[in-house]
């Protein structure tokens, strides 16, 4: 089997094959033979585990993002290294600022393209799971000093 990106995306959506298996109605083990090229799926199930991932089923079979990497998308990342570096240049190096820039352009584009679907209320939840979890990261960074 061909390589496939359904385990970097359903992870970056932070969706466990269980649960993409049962969302899509199909098995663990079939979600899990596709992720380690095993196995293939049928064009169908395809069709569902990228709408129930809210993606273009070509993103699961060649990674490459719907968005691209336009002019607007260089203003979005400038912001993002802007925000990134103003907010946190005096805690973290250039590396993790960079990082910290991209999970920014990310969640920009998120949130573009949820407000697009007139989804605020999911985003909000979404970005609240995302502080939640980089506060317990600091946390556990602050405390090993």
């Amino acid at each position: 089997m061909t390589q496939n990106f359904l385990k970097k995306i359903r992870e970056s959506k932070n969706i466990g094959q269980s649960e993409l298996a049962r969302l899509v109605g199909v098995s663990k083990q079939l979600i899990c033979g596709f992720e380690n090229g095993r196995s293939g799926i049928s064009n169908e199930v395809l069709r569902k585990i990228a709408e129930t991932l809210q993606i273009k089923p070509s993103q699961i079979i060649d990674g490459k993002s719907p968005h691209p990497f336009d002019q607007s998308g260089r203003d979005k990342l400038t912001k993002a290294m802007s925000m990134s570096f103003s907010f946190y240049a005096d805690e973290f190096d250039k590396e993790t600022l960079i990082k910290i820039a991209t999970e920014i352009y990310v969640l920009m584009l998120d949130f573009e393209e949820m407000s697009l679907k007139h989804e605020d209320s999911d985003l909000e939840d979404f970005l609240k799971e995302k502080i939640t979890i980089g506060l317990a990261a600091k946390c556990l960074l602050n405390s090993k000093d």
